[in-house]
């Protein structure tokens, strides 16, 4: 079979995601009848699968791993050779290691949030402490695991908000066989911890160190030790200087700082004691300045950044849920049992399938008549097996042909007493009209000028001219439908096509009952509506009898850099701002806009922008010198209406009164001396329901001070 897919083993590979040169890993579905699993399996090239010292090695990553069992460690299932092959089977994590989220985020631009980065860093540290202090439960022993190469690339974060540990290949463990050679480095050069290079026994604050490396390198967007070369960054780790990362990124708070330096210690015994004490570190800092965070941001965080790529990820899953693994199911046991095919012999028959029978299931498809002029090509005993269908099919539907007469005359019957009773209900009070739209396909429409007594105007509550109607001849046994096309019924036809006289029953019902009730739309929305008619004057609009379409808004985006989402708030055009995970704010394009950042304590920072169609421009919100304020209020009784005023530069319309609890902010006068002034601000409202404006005035004296607008009116 040219379609053939390879098994490997009780697993039918689906895709590769990584092609090593010693391994490669694969995407592969577990073969289970009742299991749906989709598995990753890393498989080593044959050459390597028979070198002893890498067997070993590999042998040892599974005595390392197979026994943790952890929601932040990726789970091993099975392990073994086939075809000269050795293999493990883990657990599939659908998502991408934290490096490639590292590298998406320099394309656009942005930094890891500093909640999310310190979230994923929590959770990473409860997997590795569990790693560190696992003990066997047949033997009692402690297995004291090291990973020994913590690094971006071996972090793996879902899509649904997960954190995995992956590849202790080169774990240390007591059940290691394999030694380092002398003049070896293990781990990636720029994750090593000092003492490594001083040749001191490694202990878990070796782990920590790197944990702590990249939790640096997720706050700042850039490696912590870079260096032309490779003497260099070992140079650089032995002098282990580590700038404190608010250094870099503002939006770091100092207590995050400390913990980071500490974990980043050069001497390993200033470190936390264990990953468990650098986890309480984190969770405390965590929820003491971002006590809104909640896990699932991640997952929020991560379906915005890599959506494009999910999408096209589904699609392709989705065709792999369409293979048929019967067959290599019963391959896998044929092969089981001591009888297994030749790898050229792959499919169904060689299975051990009747070939024939599985094409009969394949194509055992309900016919409704739509591939009739395709039937010539098809082989005559094919041709006589449809034509039996057919018929079976004809004696099961037969009885439709006259409920579809019969329900085209009924119907036709209801519209034509409809007709006259709408033009008799014409004249009638509103409320019955009213009442009368909601049952009927169009409602009454009163002439633009006043009617003359006793000569009502009256609108045919027919069918729109843009709905196709449907004439029923019963003496010649033939309906035909006017419009795109045409079907003919003769009458006494024993074959009908079910879809089309549900369809066909579908547009009856619509005509008397009225279209919107079965179209789910609107009963107001009539075609005869006056909301929805904008000019039925054939000069002005000739080539439409509908409404026209008004044109689509576009649509780009504002990306905020620096922007603290639990401290500060965003405004466009004096609204609050919606906010996505990435903090991107989503704008109508070609429009004058203006930005507004608030932060308490602060001066507002006010912007400009416009944004080309489809494009997104990012915003850098500095850091914003401290000012004072005071706030207006209004009373329980004040006016209702809009106050008028510029702020920073930004023309502002509030609606009156203010809510209750709410304030506008106003910028007190602060002297050279740090007393506040008096200041005195001018603003206009207006009145609901009166066109002019009228002029205020009011002065903020104290900083944090209420000032009533009603009592400056």
């Amino acid at each position: 079979m040219s379609d053939k897919r390879e098994r490997f083993g009780r697993y039918l590979i689906l895709d590769h995601l990584v092609d090593g040169g010693m391994a490669k890993i694969c995407r592969a579905r577990f073969l289970g009848e009742q299991a749906d699993k989709v598995v990753a399996i890393k498989m080593v090239q044959p050459q390597y699968s028979k070198d002893e010292s890498y067997k070993t090695m590999f042998m040892d990553e599974i005595g390392v791993t197979f026994d943790l069992i952890h929601p932040n460690i990726v789970q091993t299932y099975d392990y073994g050779v086939h075809q000269d092959q050795l293999y493990v089977a883990m657990e599939y994590c659908d998502g991408r290691n934290l490096k490639e989220y590292l590298d998406k985020l320099k394309e656009r631009k942005f930094v890891f949030p500093v909640e999310i980065s310190v979230y994923i860093i929590t959770q990473v540290c409860q997997g590795l402490h569990y790693a560190h202090t696992y003990t066997n439960k047949l033997t009692g022993k402690s297995a004291n695991i090291i990973h020994r190469d913590i690094s971006p690339h071996n972090i793996m974060l879902t899509f649904d908000g997960s954190i995995k540990v992956i590849d202790f290949g080169i774990a240390k463990a007591d059940t290691n066989s394999e030694a380092t050679q002398a003049g070896t480095i293990k781990g990636k050069l720029s994750y090593l911890a000092p003492e490594y290079l001083e040749g001191e026994e490694l202990d878990p604050r070796y782990d920590e160190f790197a944990v702590g490396i990249t939790l640096w390198e997720m706050l700042c967007s850039r490696k912590l030790f870079k260096a032309s070369n490779d003497l260099a960054v070992l140079k650089k780790i032995q002098e282990c200087k580590v700038p404190p990362p608010s250094s870099i990124n503002p939006n770091v708070p100092k207590e995050l700082d400390e913990i980071v330096l500490k974990a980043l210690h050069k001497d390993r015994n200033k470190r936390y004691e264990d990953l468990d004490k650098f986890n309480r570190a984190l969770m405390k800092f965590l929820y003491t300045n971002y006590s809104d965070f909640n896990a699932t941001d991640l997952s929020y965080f991560a379906k915005e950044l890599f959506k494009e790529d999910i999408k096209a990820d589904r699609e392709k899953l989705f065709e792999f849920g369409k293979i048929d693994i019967a067959p290599y199911i019963q391959e896998w046991k044929v092969e089981q049992a001591g009888g297994g095919p030749s790898p050229e012999d792959a499919g169904a028959a060689s299975a051990g399938v009747d070939d024939t029978e599985l094409k009969k299931k394949e194509s055992r498809v309900l016919d409704f008549g739509f591939e009739e002029e395709q039937e010539a090509t098809l082989p005559r005993a094919n041709r006589t097996s449809k034509r039996k269908e057919e018929a079976n099919l004809d004696e099961k539907f037969a009885h439709l042909d006259d409920e579809l007469e019969m329900s085209l005359e009924t119907g036709l019957d209801k519209m034509k007493k409809k007709k006259a009773v709408a033009k008799e209900k014409a004249a009638a009070e509103e409320d019955v009209k009213e009442k009368k739209e909601k049952k009927t396909i169009s409602k009454p429409v009163k002439p633009a000028a006043a009617t003359k007594a006793g000569n009502t105007r009256k609108v045919s509550t027919s069918a729109p001219k843009s709905t196709t109607t449907i004439k029923a001849k019963k003496s010649s046994g033939t309906t035909t439908k006017t419009g795109t096309r045409s079907v003919k019924l003769p009458k006494g036809q024993k074959k009908m096509d079910p879809k089309m006289i549900a369809g066909a029953a579908v547009v009856v019902l619509a005509l008397v009952f009225g279209w919107s009730k079965f179209s789910g739309g609107d009963p107001k929305l009539a075609d005869n509506d006056p909301k929805v008619v904008k000019d039925r004057n054939p000069a002005n609009n000739p080539d439409s009898e509908t409404t026209p379409v008004p044109a689509e808004k576009v649509y780009g985006k504002i990306q905020l850099l620096g922007f603290d989402k639990y401290k500060q708030k965003a405004y466009v055009n004096g609204k609050p701002a919606a906010l996505g995970i990435l903090s991107d704010i989503r704008v109508e394009a070609e429009t004058d806009l203006v930005l507004r950042i608030q932060k308490p304590g602060r001066v507002h920072f006010i912007k400009s922008i416009r944004i080309p169609q489809g494009d997104t421009v990012s915003v850098r919100v500095p850091e914003m010198p401290p000012a004072s304020y005071g706030y207006l209020v209004t009373s329980r009784n004040c006016i209702k209406g809009k106050l008028y005023f510029s702020l920073y530069g930004e023309d502002r319309v509030e609606n009156l009164p203010i809510p209750r609890g709410a304030g506008i902010a106003f910028p007190a006068e602060v002297d050279s001396t740090g007393h506040v002034q008096p200041k005195t601000y001018e603003v206009f409202y207006q009145k609901d329901g009166e066109g002019i404006q009228r002029r205020a005035k009011f002065t903020v004296t104290n900083e944090d001070d209420s000032v009533d607008f009603c009592e400056s009116i």
